[in-house]
Formats: C-alpha cells, structure tokens, sequence
C-alpha cells in the first residue's frame, strides 16, 4: 500500500513546484512585454528625430528663401523712393527751365518803353526767385521722405531677418535615448527548496523524529526438519 505521508509530500511538492514554474512564467512574460515597450520607444525616438531634422533642413531652405524674398522687397523698395527723387529733380530742372524762359521773356519786354514794361521787368526776377526755391525746395522734401522711407524698409527688414535667424539657427535637440525598462526577478529557487525542505519535515519528517523509521520486512525462514522424532 501507499504511504499517506509520501502521497502528501508528493502532492505538496508537485503543488509549489507547478507554483513556482507558474511564477516564473509570468515574470518573463512581463519582462517580455517590457522590453516590446523599450524596443517600440526606440523606434518612436528614431523616427521622431528623422523627422524633427528633416523639418529643420527644410525650414532652413525656407529661410535662404525668406532672406532673399526680403531683401528683394527691400531692394525694389529702395529703388522706388530713388525714382521718386529722380523724378523731383527732374521736375526740379523744367521749372528751371520755364522760370528762366519767363524771365528773358519779361526782360524782352524790359527793353521796350512804358510803364508796363518797367513794371514786368522788374517783377520778372523775383517771381522766378520764388519758383526756384520752391522747386528746390521740393526736391529737399522729396529727398528727405524718400530717405525716411528707406530707413523704415531696412529697419522692417533687418527686424524680419532677425525673425527669421530666431526660428531657424538652433537645429533640433533631441535629448537622451529612451532608458531600458527594470525587469522583474524571478521567483527564488532557494525559497522553493526550503519550501520543498518545510513540506518534507511536515509529512516524512515527523516520522522520523518520533523514532519510528520505515518498517523493514522480516524475512521469514522455514527449519527443515532435521528428521529427529
């Protein structure tokens, strides 16, 4: 027959250890799915870095073309004011030309005799005084605005430059690679020897202390008769 103490102990010892064996699959199966999260993290850092430096390329060819959009305005702006000027003096030399025109014509008409022609003569200097420093005088106001003009484009210039540096000079910062994950230990194979140890004193063991070791069996012996009555 079967021993109950033995059929214990085994039964306890096939209970822990299928507990230990249990364990120690959902470890690593946790474990497992720790390191497809650090593997996946991994993959999301490489490709948001490929990503965040292409952007940065690209905006910096943006800027080269923002800077070279800017400073043609700038130029073309320049260039307007500079015809604007253009223009003044031109306007400034017809009006020297008319107010010259009038005053020989009025000094022609100095020559003759009459009190009109006095009159003429004499007004004809001081109205082509005036004409001309008013025609200068534009030209100065002319020249001045296109000046002040050129000073605001070049401020609002160099200011949308500056802009443009800002968001673009520093190229992306990464930073540290994501951190492999802690995995989880094991469960103790000493715990479960000392586990197995406990349950073998609780079944076997106790026998054992009590003095009452395993029974041998006695092997029995038959006398021949020695043939004496």
């Amino acid at each position: 027959m079967c021993n109950p103490a033995a059929a214990q102990f085994g039964f306890q010892a096939v209970s822990q250890v299928g507990s230990f064996m249990g364990q120690q699959q959902g470890v690593n199966a946790r474990n497992r799915a720790r390191l497809l999260n650090f593997k996946e993290e991994n993959k999301k850092y490489y490709r948001d870095t490929i990503i965040n430096n292409v952007r940065w390329k690209n905006g910096l060819l943006d800027a080269e073309i923002a800077y070279d959009n800017l400073f043609q305005k700038a130029y073309e702006s320049w260039r307007v004011q500079d015809l604007e000027i253009e223009q003044a003096k031109d306007k400034h030399v017809n009006n020297t030309i008319e107010a010259l025109t009038e005053l020989y014509r009025k000094e022609y008409a100095g020559t003759q005799t009459g009190v009109t022609a006095s009159r003429l003569a004499n007004e004809g200097t001081r109205q082509v005084g005036f004409a001309l420093t008013k025609s200068m005088r534009q030209v100065m106001m002319a020249k001045d605005k296109a000046s002040l003009q050129k000073e605001i484009v070049t401020a609002d210039a160099n200011r949308r430059r500056r802009k443009i540096f800002q968001d673009t000079w520093r190229s992306p910062v990464h930073g540290h690679t994501p951190t492999p994950p802690a995995l989880q230990g094991g469960p103790s194979m000493a715990l479960l020897v000392a586990e197995l140890g406990v349950a073998a004193l609780d079944t076997i063991g106790k026998d054992w202390f009590k003095g009452k070791g395993p029974k041998k069996k006695v092997k029995e012996t038959t006398k021949v008769p020695d043939g004496s009555p």
